[in-house]
This record gives structure tokens, sequence and C-alpha cells, in this order.
């Protein structure tokens, strides 16, 4: 598997995994690194939708600033605000966090016709939903 796809399915379960447990700020984090990476992806849709969840949970937070994450990764003070976030997860730290929580992805993108429907998946939707949300929200993806 594409290490980049692998590092996403990683991001998400972790943002998963956080929402299950209320833990909405670091859920948040890893949404943002996820809507990072999916935009450099050019996974628009998921980065869209990663956005939409951070802003609906906390509507002053930084991503409000862009329209879209593709905007976001180009400007420095967005790389910078990721920077600090993958300092604290790092890809060892967060792959160790889903080992203590008992989840395992070893081989799940392979039951996934796209990149874009496993990461939406992940998310606990799927990219028709996606659009529905973007396309009433008014959200650019």
């Amino acid at each position: 598997m594409d290490s980049q796809i692998e590092l996403l399915g990683i991001y998400l379960h972790l943002a998963r995994s956080f929402q299950q447990r209320s833990q909405l700020l670091r859920r948040d984090r890893m949404l943002v690194l996820a809507g990072q990476l999916s935009a450099k992806l050019e996974l628009n849709r998921i980065a869209a939708y990663c956005r939409h969840l951070v802003l609906d949970h906390n509507p002053g937070h930084m991503l409000g600033h862009w329209a879209r994450l593709r905007d976001a990764i180009r400007d420095p003070d967005f790389d910078n605000f990721c920077r600090v976030i993958r300092r604290r997860y790092p890809r060892e730290k967060a792959e160790q966090l889903l080992d203590e929580l008992g989840i395992s992805s070893e081989g799940e993108r392979q039951a996934y016709y796209s990149d874009e429907e496993y990461a939406a998946a992940l998310l606990g939707t799927n990219p028709a939903e996606i659009d529905l949300l973007l396309q009433t929200s008014g959200a650019d993806d």
C-alpha cells in the first residue's frame, strides 16, 4: 500500500477513536493532519469533509481562514501549524497509539475501490454523502 495512504488511514482511525472517546480536540488535530494529507493527495472531497468536521466543532478554528484545504496547504502559517501537530504525533507515535487501542488496519485498504472510498469509510461516510453535505452546506471542495 502507498505509504501516504497508509498514513492517512492512521490519522483517520485515530480521529474516529478520539471521537468515540469524546476527545474532540485530539480528534480535530488528527482531522487537520488527515485533511492536509488528503489535499496533498488531491483527495479534495476528503479534505473538505475533514475541514467541515473541524469547523463544525470549532467555528473559530484556523481552518476557517481558507475556503479550501488545498488553499491552506500553500500557506506557510498553516504549514507551521501542521508541523507542530506532527511533532506531537509523529508517525511512530501515531502507530503506537493505534496498537495501544487495538486497531489494526493491515490489508483493509484493498477492500475498497479507491483511496477516496477508503478514507470516506474511515470517516463513517461515503463520497456521495460527502458531496451532498458539501452541496447543502455551501462548502467548496
